[in-house]
């Protein structure tokens, strides 16, 4: 799915304000020359001017959001591109996986792919790992992995902990991040 194009950082950094330590944006004051008359320059400036901006929460995943004229857009997806670039239809990854945390040193631009191998782990997980799980018929412990757009067996095993450790070492092997798998 094409993601909306953004702003230029240009115009990101004359309406936004970005605090680095908290991974913040804030609304600046606004010129003349953006509003119909100096009224609502006035009210605009009084209503949002050094306000906290991109901090509504969006739906039950998490991520902030905000608007530019009249377009909603991910708070994280702003960072970046106001920091580097619009990253077009990459997905913005958030390294240590809080989507609140929009410091610029832990977003990345990242295939759909490569998202996916920083994920948390399901809270509907039983086994404890990802791509392991207890198939009952054979009464071992499975583990597979996807990789390269195929999903791959990696072993079955009587220990949860020979399966765990198969896993683990097979996403090393296909360059998941460490973080992949944190509760």
């Amino acid at each position: 799915m094409a993601k909306k194009p953004l702003p230029s950082p240009e115009v990101l950094r004359q309406l936004l304000r970005y605090e680095p330590e908290a991974g913040e944006l804030f609304w600046k004051e606004r010129p003349a020359d953006m509003f119909a008359s100096e009224a609502q320059q006035r009210q605009w400036n009084r209503r949002y001017a050094g306000r906290r901006a991109f901090c509504t929460v969006y739906g039950p995943k998490g991520y902030l959001q905000g608007c530019i004229a009249d377009t909603m857009y991910m708070a994280h997806r702003v960072v970046y591109a106001f920091h580097v670039c619009d990253p077009g239809d990459l997905e913005i990854d958030h390294i240590n996986g809080d989507r609140t945390d929009n410091r610029i040193e832990n977003l990345r631009a990242v295939s759909p792919a490569e998202n996916a191998r920083n994920m948390r782990i399901r809270k509907d997980n039983k086994s404890g790992a990802h791509g392991v799980s207890w198939v009952g018929r054979y009464k071992r412990w499975v583990a597979t992995i996807n990789a390269n757009g195929k999903h791959l067996y990696v072993g079955h095993f009587t220990d949860l902990d020979k399966a765990v450790s198969a896993r683990k070492r097979a996403e090393a092997k296909f360059g998941y991040h460490e973080n992949h798998g944190r509760k």
